[in-house]
């Protein structure tokens, strides 16, 4: 399965990143790409000396995210049924 297609389908919802050097951002989903490339706006960053800080915007690159969080309320199925549907329209 893509992520992308799912990140395409929350933006502007609130998503949990941690990357793979430990730090953990909180903020608002812009925009991803297939390179799994994430950008955020309003963003909290932590890390494990307990510093915070607020970021207006930030851009993630793909391959130093460790995993990521995503809301409660996202129903895979319907996702993955829109991207199926698509892609069966797009063979007719």
């Amino acid at each position: 399965m893509n992520l992308s297609i799912i990140f395409k389908r929350i933006i502007n919802e609130t998503i949990t990143v941690e990357l793979k050097n430990g730090i953990i951002l909180h903020g608002t989903l812009l925009d991803s790409d297939k390179l799994m490339n994430i950008y955020l706006k309003k963003v909290k960053k932590t890390n494990n000396s307990a510093l915070n800080l607020n970021l207006e915007s930030i851009s993630i690159r793909g391959n130093t995210i460790r995993y990521v969080i995503l809301p409660i309320w996202i129903n895979f199925d319907s996702i993955l049924y829109l991207k199926n549907k698509s892609k069966e329209q797009k063979n007719f």
